[in-house]
């Protein structure tokens, strides 16, 4: 059985619509659970008339009964009880899709332990069977095989076979399978069932140049489940970094491209859920490793910073598409909903366990110098390196960019309006680095990127308005008396 209380985080929510239904319309409304029980009641019993609304949801978790006095007061609630209804609805659909996102990221977060893990063990290994024999007790042990095997070439184009648990007449019978001789020469990943019923996943080891060099196999005994498409997609992924060389570097770099270009999808899926922000969290990553650049990160650093800013809007996914695309002010309900998506950014982030700095980066953005920020009200130095960098970033891509409400501002414009609240909401040394950043736009840097993209007042005098706002920004607030 199951409930909407299963599936629902924001149970308030759930509250004031009971109370609703009960106290204002006066009918009495009972929560119901898949199997139709009563899990939950408000409201005082005594009515004659009822009707069931099931929950829309991907599984069945029950729905509302309302009571009523009569079919007239029933019916004449029935616009208020649909709003409720939908408005529930809505929430459970955020609230899944927030948490699908978490599980995938979970899931790519073990990916990644899995593949540091390995590349931590093949350090120093310069035997080719040695790094295959430990890829091969790793992703036996991640998958629960308890039987592997794998067939490639070696240094010198001889073949290398290394087997965990199965002997030479089980690998001669395996190979010579229905299942594998009839589709193996796809050149695709196969799962199959064997005649004596174990679970069989095979995949090829391809090179750089898509040609196939190896093969893998995987099997379960009868007794246990059969390998899932997760499973197969994992090995899969797996598959995509190992080669023959087997180079550790080359490992560790695929790991990080991996990453990387799972976040910036991911992003981009966000950015997506308003015409309006397309291509921002991309914009904020590049400017963020700019200023990054400007005060010399390390390269490390650079990358766990581009992370958190692909990452920044990412609880965005827990907002209502009409509130984040609405072109009128937003009422102060609205703008609290807005508020929560550093807090859905966090929840999303924390199970996957990535660094202390990445996460602070990504959900400190909208906190304040001055501590008048959210979600925490954080101020000076209790905000992160990265979270200023990323509200200095963010800021500045949403100034320079057109909203549904104002067209996009010039860059002398916006970055009088970051120059005039440093101190206040924004770090100074951080807008010294944008600025320093402006001066120098290099060929081929991250900035240059997506500078074409700004707009500008007077192209022509640019270098000098950029100096008199570094004097400005440099010079100690008490000695400025003014504004830009």
């Amino acid at each position: 059985m199951s409930s909407i209380q299963d599936h629902l985080f924001d149970t308030e929510f759930l509250d004031q619509s009971l109370q609703y239904l009960g106290e204002v319309l006066n009918l009495q409304v009972t929560i119901q659970d898949s199997d139709g029980q009563a899990v939950l009641t408000q409201g005082q019993p005594g009515g004659r008339a009822s009707r069931f609304y099931p929950f829309s949801f991907s599984q069945d978790i029950g729905g509302l009964t309302c009571t009523a006095a009569d079919q007239e007061a029933l019916a004449a609630c029935e616009p208020h009880i649909a709003y409720c209804l939908a408005a529930l609805n809505s929430q459970l659909a955020r609230e899944e899709e927030l948490r699908e996102t978490s599980e995938e990221m979970l899931a790519l977060s073990s990916q990644l332990n899995f593949l540091s893990k390995v590349a931590r063990k093949i350090i120093g290994v310069e035997d080719l069977e040695e790094c295959y024999q430990i890829i091969l007790q790793e992703i036996s042990l991640a998958i629960n095989a308890d039987q592997s095997l794998i067939h490639t070439r070696g240094r010198w184009d001889d073949e290398v076979e290394v087997r965990l648990n199965i002997t030479r007449e089980e690998e001669a019978a395996l190979l010579e399978c229905d299942c594998l001789r009839r589709r193996q020469d796809t050149g695709h990943p196969i799962i199959c069932t064997l005649d004596n019923g174990k679970s069989l996943l095979y995949l090829p080891i391809r090179e750089k140049d898509n040609r196939i060099s190896g093969r893998m196999f995987f099997l379960r005994p009868a007794n246990q489940r059969q390998f899932t498409a997760y499973e197969k997609k994992f090995v899969g992924i797996i598959e995509n970094i190992i080669s023959p060389t087997f180079e550790t570097l080359r490992l560790y770099d695929s790991l990080q491209d991996l990453y990387l270009n799972t976040v910036k999808a991911l992003a981009a899926a966000i950015d997506a859920k308003d015409e309006y922000t397309h291509g921002h969290s991309f914009r904020v990553a590049k400017y963020a490793v700019t200023i990054g650049r400007q005060l010399m990160l390390s390269g490390k650093e650079l990358n766990d910073l581009e992370i958190a800013a692909y990452m920044h809007d990412l609880g965005k996914i827990g907002i209502s598409e009409s509130i984040l695309g609405k072109p009128g002010k937003l009422t102060n309900e609205e703008f609290f909903h807005i508020q929560q998506h550093p807090v859905f950014t966090d929840k999303i982030l924390q199970p996957i366990h990535l660094a202390n700095h990445i996460i602070q980066g990504a959900i400190q953005h909208h906190e304040r110098l001055d501590g008048t920020g959210y979600p925490m009200g954080l101020s000076g130095p209790e905000i992160s390196l990265f979270g200023r960098i990323i509200a200095v970033a963010d800021v500045f891509d949403a100034l320079t960019s057109k909203r549904p409400y104002r067209d996009a501002m010039p860059v002398e414009t916006a970055l009088k309006i970051l120059c005039n609240d440093v101190d206040k909401q924004f770090d100074r040394n951080v807008v010294l680095a944008l600025l320093q950043a402006l001066q120098d736009n290099v060929p081929g840097s991250e900035f240059s990127e997506v500078s074409n993209t700004l707009k500008f007042d007077a192209l022509q005098n640019l270098n000098l308005f950029l100096k008199e706002l570094t004097e400005f920004v440099a010079t100690p607030p008490a000695g400025r008396g003014r504004t830009v």
